[in-house]
This record gives C-alpha cells, structure tokens and sequence, in this order.
C-alpha cells in the first residue's frame, strides 16, 4: 500500500458504493444568510433579567399611589361647584321637623343629577388629560389612578354635595327653620357617579394609542469584522 493520502482506493464491483462523508471543500453559505445572525429558539423562556420585560417597576407603584391621591382632593372642588350650580327645589318647613316640596313634581332633581354627570365628565377629562401628560408612559398605572381616584373623588363629591346643602333629609328638617327655603341636593341617579373614572380612562385610553412605542436600544454581543465581506 502506498503512502500517499492521495492514492485512490479501489473498491470490487460487486460491493455497493458507499457515499462520501468527506466534504473536500468549505461549503458555500446560502444566499442573503449571515455568520452573525442570532437564531431564535421557538418557545424559549426570556431570560428574567432582560431589562426589556414588561415587568411591574417600582414607579408604576408610585405613579398607581400618587395619581389617586392627586385625584381624590378634586372631590371636595367638584361638590362645592355642583352645590353652586345644580337647581334647587323649593320646600316649606314648619321648624318642628317636618318639611315638604311646595312643587312635588319638580324637575329640579333629575337637573341636579344631570349636573353633577356634567361636573364629573368635565373633571375626568381634565384629570385624565394631565396625568397623560405628566406620565404617558406608565399607561396600566395611570389608568388604575385615574378609575380608582375618579371613583373616589366622585363618591366623596356627591357626600360633599348633599353635606353642604344641607342634606340629609331629617337633618334638614330639623334644623332649618319655619318658612320657605331651598331643599338640599342629592344624587338620585347612582349610575352617574362612574361619569368622572370613565371619562378619565378614555383619555388615558386615547393618548395610549396615540404614543408609539418606545424605540428599542439592541446592542451586538460581538462585532462583524471589518474583512466579513465576500470577496
């Protein structure tokens, strides 16, 4: 045998032939690939510590706690301003404790109500155009600020409301005295006391898919050389 790699070796006719595992030469790289392309891997877990991770941060909490406590207040403005401009109905009291509406089928009620709708769209808007502003990439904390502290303001706005007036009704009574006066007010329509959280979440809402996406930094692990080029 000789000692030359080269030396073909020669196999019987009668064997079958057996393929080629060698490859003589490097093989060619499909056409648009790259060595430095990173392939994914289908249905592997992030790693926990990618920064990139919609994950719940510290300021999220802050923003939550501080927006609701920022909207809460406004409560107080809103229930004097419907005291100032819900109608009131007439009522004449005896100043013994009983009283009674001198026109029993007043509209004065449901235009209180109504106000008070008003009052609260208004102030959801405004509270939730601000805190857009203020904070428009912390949407989920903006929005459980805004629904929560909307909720709460409008709740403490309606207590405000009947308080200031006079309200309620045997507390009146008996305290106001005999003659004609101005009945206190109070929020008949329960269902209007979400007007203030809704309004606010729709701007929220709104100017969430009005922001675009913040653009992704993607540094390389390795750097191509600057010869990587096919010659």
């Amino acid at each position: 045998m000789s000692d030359d790699a080269t030396d073909e070796v020669t196999q019987p006719a009668d064997e079958p032939a057996q393929p080629t595992l060698a490859y003589p030469q490097p093989r060619p790289m499909p056409y648009g690939s790259s060595p430095y392309a990173v392939t994914a891997t289908t249905g592997a877990l992030p790693d926990s510590d990618d920064p990139r991770l919609p994950v719940m941060e510290m300021a999220d909490v802050w923003t939550t706690l501080l927006g609701t406590l920022a909207v809460v207040p406004l409560g107080v403005i809103a229930g004097f301003v419907w005291v100032w401009l819900a109608p009131r109905a007439l009522a004449v009291a005896d100043g013994k404790g009983k009283s009674g509406l001198i026109n029993p089928e007043t509209k004065a009620f449901a235009g209180a109500d109504v106000t008070f709708l008003v009052i609260g769209i208004a102030a959801g808007l405004l509270c939730g155009a601000v805190s857009a502003i203020l904070a428009r990439r912390r949407g989920a904390a903006v929005s459980v600020a805004m629904a929560v502290g909307g909720t709460l303001a409008s709740l403490l706005a309606a207590f405000v409301g009947r308080a200031v007036s006079g309200g309620p009704a045997n507390y009146w009574a008996d305290h106001v005295s005999a003659g004609n006066h101005r009945y206190f007010i109070e929020l008949i329509t329960r269902q209007y006391l979400v007007g203030w959280p809704l309004a606010a979440l729709a701007v929220t809402f709104i100017v969430g898919l009005l922001t675009p996406d913040p653009e992704l930094e993607v540094e390389p692990d390795e750097q191509a050389p600057a010869d990587s080029a096919p010659g």
